[in-house]
């Protein structure tokens, strides 16, 4: 089977998965996100938007196009997650975090104290069936494969927000810290990602659609 053919059908098997769980108010979608200043994320390949506040501005039957202030979380779904993969993923994650929504940049997870008022956060996770490196200290190898390609594009840790790799375990970057268990790991990543979810809806403001709407230049007319 095309290594590319069996990975989009483990991110659509994941993304009917995170339906059948997640609330209603929540969708998955598949595309790119946009902000009111034409910053596009590039193509992601699962997202969770806010479908009881927007809908997608463009849709087909495959992609969508979401603006910035919907989307709550993008998940980089790989079948067997290699350096060439963290790289795409690095600069995908890089892409997102640009955008701006409610005119304001993303910003990464917290280390001490609070959410910083007026900003909001966008989780980027990398979500693998498999890695391609061995099991001897296979956390240590994953998290330096991730800042070997943060830092090849300038990137900070915080970019990505957790690797999940469903037989091993789970990584957070920004904290080089680690938990290491083929057990359990599908359920680590839903619980965050609710919680998340949760909190996050209650912070965001309602949507401004008019920053979406072409610029014009009325003219005055006698009346």
């Amino acid at each position: 089977m095309h290594k590319g053919l069996r990975g989009d059908e483990r991110a659509v098997a994941l993304a009917e998965l995170l339906r059948s769980h997640l609330p209603d108010q929540f969708a998955i979608g598949k595309g790119e996100a946009i902000d009111c200043l034409g910053n596009r994320s590039g193509e992601l390949d699962l997202f969770v938007y806010d479908s009881a506040t927007a809908t997608p501005i463009l849709s087909s039957s495959e992609n969508s196009l979401i603006p910035a202030e919907a989307i709550y979380a993008s998940i980089e779904v790989k079948s067997v997650l290699t350096q060439e993969e963290m790289d795409k993923a690095a600069k995908s994650s890089l892409a997102l975090r640009a955008l701006c929504p409610f005119k304001k940049q993303f910003v990464g997870a917290p280390t001490g104290g609070g959410a910083q008022a007026g900003f909001y956060r966008c989780p980027y996770f990398v979500f693998a069936f498999s890695s391609n490196l061995s099991a001897d200290q296979w956390a240590q190898k994953e998290y330096d494969r991730a800042k070997k390609a943060l830092v090849c594009i300038g990137g900070s840790m915080d970019l990505i927000d957790r690797i999940f790799v469903l037989e091993r375990g789970v990584i957070r970057p920004q904290v080089a810290s680690s938990w290491v268990s083929g057990q359990g790991v599908f359920l680590e990543f839903y619980v965050h990602l609710i919680n998340f979810l949760m909190r996050e809806k209650k912070r965001r403001p309602e949507i401004d659609w008019a920053a979406y709407a072409p610029r014009r230049k009325w003219t005055q007319l006698n009346p």
